[in-house]
């Protein structure tokens, strides 16, 4: 048992560490972007943090489909049918493409009254330069969709650094990009050329999104077209297979209704906040940069379970499924309980570096400190396990545990607590919480009545 422990983690970690590294890299270079447009003014960082609300939900339609297509990619790989794995793999950026251009399209047309409707009580600034961000960002979608998916191909047979690499480069071109665009500058080269730049403001910080998704995109290419051994862009992939594409869209549809309505249940969770004024907007955008921080090696073992258990299903090693997603629960507490207790110490210092108010510091700190207990104890089982379960098919259940949890605790709850009976930020948080606790003790009970094995027929 200690041997297979041993290796469980070695598998993991393998997989894991290289996704930990390219999210923390994101998630830094995340707050770096925060840091900078702080400087604009709290209604700028108000701004982004709106749009990136509902932003999260276009992006996690694509993440749906990369998750299609990393399973299936994950399960052909395992089998070592190299065909079927390209054929899926080509499938998945074929309905990427389509679906990300039809939805640039409604976007297009239809951006005003969406985030006037959905932000209608915001102040007047703050949804002028939302709607400024939003305008430019959108034309990156179907650049970000196709690139997700390359990205979701890759680990599917288990490389995780080339995704990382690529990541890394982009969010530091990002960076750069957003200095240089955001801010006015003057550049001497040498001694001899001085560039101006004028400072486009939160217009700028688009742009420079913009630009890194699509370098990023051209390097992806580039790596398959040159370096990569297993997926091959050949003409000969490019082509509609039905059942193919049904397989892609049985994974995945109900993955994309799940984090699409996820995201919703987040986004009206944010009009709660709206609603609180700019200084808790502020708050509540410092706060996820900093738990984003945290949970970083908990999404990346999410990714890597989903991809081991599918290549175990491949490989038929069905009966060490339970054993391995609890063995990665309880890693991810560990990682968890760690990070928690090395930041606690240093809150304050932290809080500081986003230029916070004294105002908006006593909510943020009201927020991590509520965070350092919660996310060790009950993010784990919440999420670890339905990944290793949509690995294996049972998707369906994951989208109707997530969807109910979702609308029945974290928005009713979150309401109640934070508005109706005047917890503010902390208690639109704590029905978050709550949410992650009745979901994490229905996926542990569906794992370990083992109900997924009827799924397992996906895998064939």
């Amino acid at each position: 048992m200690i041997l297979k422990k041993r290796n469980f983690l070695l598998e993991l970690m393998t997989v894991a560490i290289p996704i930990i590294l390219e999210q923390f890299f994101t998630t830094l270079m995340g707050m770096v972007n925060i840091i900078m447009t702080s400087n604009l003014g709290e209604e700028v960082v108000s701004a982004i943090s709106m749009i990136d609300s509902l932003s999260n939900i276009i992006i996690s339609l694509f993440a749906a489909i990369a998750t299609g297509g990393t399973i299936l990619v994950s399960q052909n790989y395992g089998k070592k049918d190299f065909e079927s794995t390209n054929k899926c793999a080509m499938a998945s950026i074929i309905l990427s493409i389509f679906i990300s251009c039809i939805l640039l399209i409604l976007l297009i047309f239809f951006k005003y009254p969406l985030i006037s409707s959905i932000f209608s009580d915001a102040e007047i600034t703050v949804i002028k330069y939302g709607i400024t961000y939003f305008s430019i960002i959108i034309f990156s979608y179907p650049i970000l969709a196709i690139n997700q998916t390359i990205f979701g191909i890759l680990r599917g047979i288990g490389d995780t650094k080339t995704p990382m690499f690529i990541t890394i480069v982009m969010n530091i071109i990002n960076v750069i990009l957003g200095y240089i665009l955001i801010f006015e500058n003057n550049f001497n080269i040498f001694g001899l050329i001085n560039i101006h730049t004028p400072g486009f403001g939160v217009a700028g910080a688009s742009y420079a999104l913009c630009l890194a998704r699509l370098i990023g995109l051209i390097i992806s290419i580039i790596y398959l077209i040159k370096k990569s051994s297993i997926i091959n862009l050949k003409k000969k992939y490019f082509k509609i297979d039905i059942n193919i594409q049904k397989s892609l869209l049985n994974l995945g549809i109900p993955a994309g209704i799940e984090s699409s309505l996820f995201q919703v249940g987040k986004l009206i969770t944010q009009v709660f906040v709206v609603n609180m004024g700019t200084t808790i907007i502020f708050a509540n955008s410092v706060s996820n940069s900093i738990t984003n921080f945290i949970i970083i090696p908990g999404n990346s073992f999410s990714t890597a379970v989903m991809i081991l258990v599918g290549q175990r299903i491949g490989r038929k090693n069905i009966d060490e499924i339970p054993t391995f997603i609890t063995f990665a629960v309880k890693c991810i507490m560990l990682f968890f309980a760690v990070i928690c207790l090395i930041l606690f110490p240093f809150s304050d210092s932290i809080i500081k570096i986003y230029n916070a108010s004294n105002e908006s510091s006593y909510y943020i700190k009201e927020i991590l400190y509520s965070s350092y207990i919660a996310m060790p104890l009950l993010w784990p089982i919440s999420f670890i396990i339905p990944a290793g379960l949509r690995a294996t098919g049972d998707i369906k259940y994951t989208m109707i545990v997530s969807i109910i949890t979702m609308w029945s605790f974290r928005i009713i709850s979150g309401y109640i607590l934070g508005i109706v009976l005047g917890f503010g930020l902390l208690g639109v948080w704590m029905g978050m919480y709550l949410d992650w606790s009745i979901r994490g003790i229905l996926f542990y009970t569906r794992l370990k009545k083992l109900k997924w094995h009827k799924h397992l027929k996906l895998s064939n």
